[in-house]
């Protein structure tokens, strides 16, 4: 019977073979790092998709000088990048005191621009896009008039035009960032009283075209 002869060498490769890996073994740490670099690609993957915002949406139909509360509304994640500022954040809680301009569907995310804020004194505030370059010309804390015009011009005939709000105070004006503005018109925040705001939204929703000009009454609003 043959005898099997294992040499010195061929025990010591034996051995490292069955020797137990460390922390120092290169395979081990190559294993570790191929671990963590798979998680940390998945966590970014994950934090790159979940780009959505919370937005407030009506939870019920809601009216037209409706004043909101919280139990009105529900919060939605949505993704609209370019279109986010034109919706009401439900990352803040909602402000007191506000009414709806304009009828909100049921599941309807809820537009910035059809709401309008109830002062202490019944007053409103409301924004118009003015088109008559004595709009550039006012500033906040200042008292204005708002005209409408509205029907085309026919033989030469002036449109109709009415005053629809006498002195009603402006607290803010900035150039119209809506692309659906007229690109020589100004966004103008009046504070209007709550008699005058239903003709005022009403020619707006007709497509009138509004001035705001600067008031025959004396003085700077209060």
């Amino acid at each position: 019977m043959s005898q099997i002869t294992v040499t010195e060498d061929q025990k010591s490769r034996s051995a490292q073979r069955l020797r137990r890996p460390t922390w120092r073994d290169p395979r081990l740490i190559l294993g570790v790092l191929i671990v963590v670099l798979s998680v940390a690609g998945v966590l970014g993957l994950l934090t790159a998709q979940d780009r959505t915002v919370p937005v407030y949406a009506a939870d019920r139909p809601l009216s037209t000088g409706d004043h909101l509360q919280p139990e009105d509304l529900r919060t939605v994640h949505v993704y609209i990048p370019e279109a986010a500022e034109r919706y009401v954040s439900a990352e803040d809680d909602l402000p007191e005191g506000l009414q709806l301009t304009r009828m909100v569907g049921q599941g309807e995310m809820l537009p910035a621009a059809a709401l309008t804020e109830v002062t202490s004194n019944g007053l409103q505030a409301v924004t118009v896009q003015a088109e008559h370059d004595l709009a550039r010309a006012v500033q906040p804390g200042r008292l204005v008039d708002v005209w409408a015009a509205a029907g085309a011009a026919l033989s030469g005939e002036a449109p109709d035009a009415a005053q629809l709000v006498t002195a009603a105070e402006v607290t803010d004006v900035r150039e119209s960032s809506s692309t659906f503005a007229a690109e020589d018109s100004v966004t103008v925040e009046l504070l209007v009283a709550s008699e005058e705001l239903s003709e005022l939204l009403t020619a707006q929703g007709e497509g009138a075209v509004i001035s705001v000009l600067p008031s025959a009454a004396q003085g700077d609003a209060p």
